[in-house]
């Protein structure tokens, strides 16, 4: 039995179970919004692997932190993740995971965690930048909570309760091409590159979630050591990788660890089947 935890399930969630079946393995959602789930001290499942869809973080102005320790509660019983619970943490948490890629060589934009408006011009007079610059909540989720910065008027007001909200600020990358934001999302699966794509925004916050397109995308040798950098420096197992490129350079702005389909399911790449392979393997082994 495979379990996949989730919040409010999806087409996401839907489609990696259907595939999981199809295989000929028995698969059960977790939904952690259901009314009659209860989480005492005696909670567990029968299941053989979990693979969360949640983790911990901002989420439509809805804190997480409810799923985290249901996860945390499982893992306690000794249950098998993939992703690990190491890897969800790392990668929800934006100032730690940028931490990891820019340690292991991987170019990410200058970041600081913020407790209040000194700080960020702290960071600004450190690095000699200036305006505009990306303030966002380290834990904030799809594209939630993330500001871009253009006055000091602007990051006094934006920072006034940055220690509360764990606040980063972060060097802002300027990708727009013509009149329009495209970013890339590539998906790595146990070691494989499966497949990626443009994100493409009149905004330059990019996610499908607000708006955001698809365009296809050519993944070219380096884009793809790339992102299997990432997700080997991450331990990933499943891991969506963001991409802001600028000028010939490319610099990581994110890593996802339930990272959605349905963009790559729009171009004809079935990778619901294929994290449904991975997850059985790693269930058999």
């Amino acid at each position: 039995m495979i379990t996949i935890a989730c919040v409010e399930g999806g087409s996401t969630v839907n489609s990696i179970k259907k595939a999981i079946e199809d295989l000929g393995e028995k698969c059960d959602v977790l939904l952690l919004s259901s009314d009659n789930l209860l989480i005492d001290t005696e909670f567990n499942i029968e299941t053989d692997l979990i693979h969360s869809r949640c983790g911990i973080g901002d989420y439509l102005d809805r804190l997480t932190l409810f799923s985290w320790q249901v996860l945390k509660n499982l893992e306690s019983e000794g249950h098998y993740f993939i992703n690990p619970l190491e890897t969800i943490y790392n990668s929800s948490d934006k100032f730690k995971a940028a931490k990891i890629l820019s340690k292991n060589g991987l170019k990410t934009p200058k970041t600081a965690l913020v407790r209040d408006y000194e700080d960020g011009k702290h960071f600004l007079n450190t690095t000699k930048m200036d305006y505009p610059v990306v303030l966002k909540n380290s834990f904030s989720k799809c594209g939630t909570k993330v500001d871009r910065v253009n006055s000091d008027s602007e990051l006094k007001k934006l920072s006034r309760n940055a220690i509360w909200e764990n606040k980063l600020i972060q060097e802002y990358v300027d990708f727009k091409e013509g009149d329009t934001y495209k970013d890339m999302r590539i998906l790595v699966i146990d070691g494989d590159v499966i497949g990626g794509y443009r994100r493409v925004s009149d905004n330059f916050i990019t996610n499908l979630h607000i708006g955001g397109r698809i365009e296809p995308l050519n993944v070219s040798s380096e884009l793809e050591e790339m992102a299997l950098k990432c997700s080997e420096c991450m331990n990933g197992y499943i891991m969506g990788i963001d991409i802001l490129p600028k000028e010939g350079e490319y610099y990581i702005v994110e890593v996802n660890t339930a990272p959605g389909t349905i963009g790559f399911r729009s171009l004809g790449i079935d990778v619901d089947k294929r994290i449904a392979e991975c997850l059985i393997k790693y269930k058999k082994s």
